[in-house]
């Protein structure tokens, strides 16, 4: 290390608590109060879900547009999408449509959930002269398979009774077909681009309705009325267009929306720290850098596959760089990260809480936390001992 540390900051965000802006800058003050002259680089970072439009568009140059859509729950929000630098590449979060945080928990529940909101957003970004346009998938409060999105985008979804005008997850069931004729024209000539985890899949004990279903809201009984559904649509797909799409890597993120835009609009579906360092650029920072303090809201079996908090650790270990992870709470399935670059993690936590309290003061405990990791970093660096 040298005399006046180089440290990265590039966290996640805290899911349904902070963006990762605010916990990049919380780091950024505990880092300070031990070391005021350190050299700090600050890139917040996102995996797909809420915060890549910002992430995206601030590192571009470009602009976020604001829209009026319907949310989830088919209620009036307003929602947001990027026009990036390029002026021709777009960039929309489906979390800003379609978000868990924008239902209640009161009314969490997936089979009444719809991504209609998010098709309504591709529509206004193509109106805007995109012709590229990057969609993350995460932090989802829908398992429609992208139904609703497709719809927006002009597929007709048929049940028993006629067309379905706003699907839902409920409706997955009871489709008898769909024609995707009118969203095909009406999309040519449009790349798109799925940044999501990859390892997530549509079908099966490992796919979206099992894994997430429970996060969203839905019963154990309602996840096998989502699993029943997804499989049904999965058959559908299959007998109309002859693509099967059940073990489709990445497919089954967002409550399967990537599934759709696979499906109908031959997206591209990519690892999305991949998609989001294209533009952030980590390695010219990471070859400047004697440590780097990452994070995410929990740490958990699921952190290996695709994460910030790994996906920036894996990169950081090219350069033989240490990396701490300042987290919100640790899971017991966690040990796999020690195996794909995080050496070290800080949890927030001071003593005995609850998830609420440390979400209501998590910018002060991430600070902290931060102040902590700075602490022992500090009395290494100036230890006479490992000098000798």
């Amino acid at each position: 290390m040298t005399t006046t540390p180089r440290i990265l900051i590039a966290p996640g965000p805290y899911k349904e608590c902070l963006d990762s802006f605010r916990v990049a800058q919380a780091i950024e003050r505990g880092v300070r109060e031990i070391y005021p002259d350190a050299v700090i680089s600050v890139r917040p970072l996102c995996d797909g879900g809420s915060g890549i439009a910002r992430v995206l568009t601030e590192v571009t140059g470009g602009q976020l547009k604001k829209v009026s859509v319907l949310g989830p729950l088919c209620r009036p929000i307003e929602a947001s999408f990027g026009i990036l630098g390029d002026g021709h590449t777009a960039v929309i979060e489906s979390a800003s449509a379609a978000g868990l945080a924008l239902v209640p928990k009161a009314e969490r529940h997936p089979l009444k959930t719809t991504t209609y909101g998010v098709g309504q957003l591709i529509c206004e970004a193509v109106k805007a002269g995109a012709t590229r346009i990057i969609l993350g998938c995460g932090d989802s409060g829908t398992n429609d398979c992208g139904i609703g999105c497709a719809a927006a985008c002009g597929v007709k979804f048929y049940g028993a009774d006629g067309m379905i005008e706003k699907p839902t997850g409920g409706d997955l069931q009871t489709l008898v077909g769909f024609d995707s004729t009118e969203a095909e024209s009406r999309m040519a000539g449009i790349e798109f681009i799925v940044a999501c985890n990859l390892t997530s899949i549509l079908c099966g004990r490992e796919g979206t309705s099992r894994v997430y279903g429970p996060q969203k809201g839905a019963t154990q009984q309602q996840v096998e009325a989502l699993e029943k559904g997804v499989r049904h649509f999965v058959d559908l797909v299959f007998t109309q267009r002859g693509l099967d799409m059940s073990f489709v890597p990445g497919a089954g993120r967002a409550g399967g929306l990537a599934a759709s835009l696979y499906g109908f609009f031959r997206a591209k579906l990519r690892y999305s720290i991949d998609v989001v360092d294209e533009y952030v650029q980590l390695d010219q920072f990471l070859k400047q850098t004697d440590l780097v303090l990452t994070g995410e809201g929990q740490i958990d079996d699921r952190t290996a596959t695709g994460k910030v908090a790994c996906g920036v650790a894996l990169k950081a270990k090219r350069y033989g760089l240490p990396v701490v992870a300042i987290v919100g709470r640790i899971s017991d399935d966690h040990e796999d990260i020690f195996y794909n670059g995080i050496d070290a993690i800080e949890c927030i936590a001071e003593g005995p809480t609850t998830l609420e309290c440390s979400m209501q003061n998590a910018e002060t405990l991430i600070q902290r936390a931060a102040g902590r990791v700075m602490r022992f970093v500090f009395k290494v660096h100036n230890s006479t001992y490992l000098k000798s």
